[in-house]
Parts: C-alpha cells; sequence; structure tokens
C-alpha cells in the first residue's frame, strides 16, 4: 500500500466519495481505478489532481498525521458594520484546517469591524451552513436583502430568534425574527482568518495603542 493510497481512501470514506467520481475527474476509467484499489496503490502522478479533487494541501497526502488545509471557495462579501457587495464575485479561496465536509464550507470577506476583536475588516470568515448552531455563536446570515455576521440568540419560549452585533450602530442593530418561516439562510462561523494580524497598526489596535 502506498503512501498516496491510503490518504486518499481515507478522504474517500470521509467524503462519501465513489470510486467512479474520482475516477471521473482523474480521467481514468472505472477498469484502471479498480486496479489501483486491489494494488493499494495509486500512481504519483495523480496527487495534485487528487489535491485538487478535495481542494486540500498537495502535503497533506504524504502527512496524513495532520488535518488537511482545506481550500475553501471565497463566495463574496458580508457586513461587519459596513455595506457589502452582494454582487461580489470571487475565483479565489480561503485555507481552512479544520472539520467539516468541503461541500458544505463556503467563505466571506468581512466588511468593517463592528464584530471585533474576533472579526475586523478583509479578514476571511469561513462558514459551515451543516454545522450545529447553538446560542452564542457567531453564524452568517442573509434575509430580506441583509447579508450579516452577528450572535446568535434564540428564545424558544418566546418563540423569538434575534441576531446580534458586538457593536451597535445605526445601520448595524440587533435583527429580531419571529415568525420562523421567514426565508433565512445561516450558517456557522467555524473560523477566522485574521488577514490583518500581520500589520503593526492590527497589533497597536489590539493593545489600545492606535
Amino acid at each position: 500500500m502506498n503512501k498516496l493510497f491510503e490518504v486518499t481512501s481515507e478522504l474517500m470514506k470521509q467524503e462519501n466519495t465513489k470510486n467512479i467520481e474520482l475516477a471521473n475527474f482523474l480521467q481514468v476509467s472505472a477498469q484502471v481505478f479498480g486496479n489501483w484499489i486491489s494494488r493499494e496503490s495509486i500512481p504519483e502522478k495523480y496527487a495534485s489532481k487528487i489535491a485538487e479533487y478535495y481542494k486540500i494541501d498537495i502535503s497533506f497526502l504524504y502527512n496524513s498525521g495532520v488535518k488537511p488545509i482545506k481550500k475553501v471557495p471565497i463566495t463574496g462579501k458580508t457586513s461587519c458594520g459596513d455595506e457589502a457587495d452582494n454582487n461580489h464575485k470571487s475565483d479565489d479561496f480561503a485555507l481552512y484546517k479544520g472539520d467539516g465536509k468541503i461541500e458544505n464550507l463556503y467563505c466571506v470577506v468581512a466588511c468593517g469591524n463592528n464584530m471585533s476583536p474576533e472579526i475586523e475588516d478583509d479578514d476571511e470568515i469561513i462558514c459551515d451552513f451543516k454545522a450545529k448552531i447553538e446560542n452564542g455563536d457567531m453564524v452568517h446570515y442573509k434575509i430580506d436583502g441583509e447579508n450579516a455576521v452577528k450572535i446568535y440568540v434564540k428564545d424558544d419560549d418566546a418563540g423569538i430568534l434575534q441576531l446580534v452585533p458586538y457593536v451597535q450602530s445605526k445601520d448595524f442593530k440587533t435583527k429580531t425574527i419571529i415568525n420562523e418561516s421567514v426565508n433565512i439562510t445561516i450558517a456557522k462561523v467555524v473560523a477566522v482568518n485574521k488577514l490583518k494580524m500581520k500589520n503593526a497598526q492590527a497589533r497597536l489596535k489590539l493593545i489600545g495603542r492606535a
């Protein structure tokens, strides 16, 4: 059994990938792929394509002792205090080293600082729309043209769901939802890539010197 086959087999189990699905992506026949399975060996030249299929860093295929670095698609921008361009399109990916199936993950880019210090302007927000959401979780939601990230607070007795920002402003307030039949999409924030933490200005801000 070669290392590439070992790790690929584990990825196929985790992601419920059928043999024919991966074979088609690799542009090999079902018979050829079946031969690899029976021999427990995949040719090394297919490593980059397998990494592309699972949207992970190729290094993981040879270092299965750590979680794979997944490439999560950036789907647009979201309000964290400032107005977000809902029509923003991107072909870029954000890197994520965590749990969740790749098909359930997406990334939005923060606009504003009203969810600071956890999220600041231009940070990458990784979301999982299949993850269980509990009170106190940070979520990304879309409702009535509003596209934002806030804190999830639900009162089952009162039948009320509230989406609460850290910092209230004129255009960035607590959203209260009474009728659960309203058309809302919501996903749990599972990670934040703080892209500005590397610069000196961001560090000074965190210690109150900027």
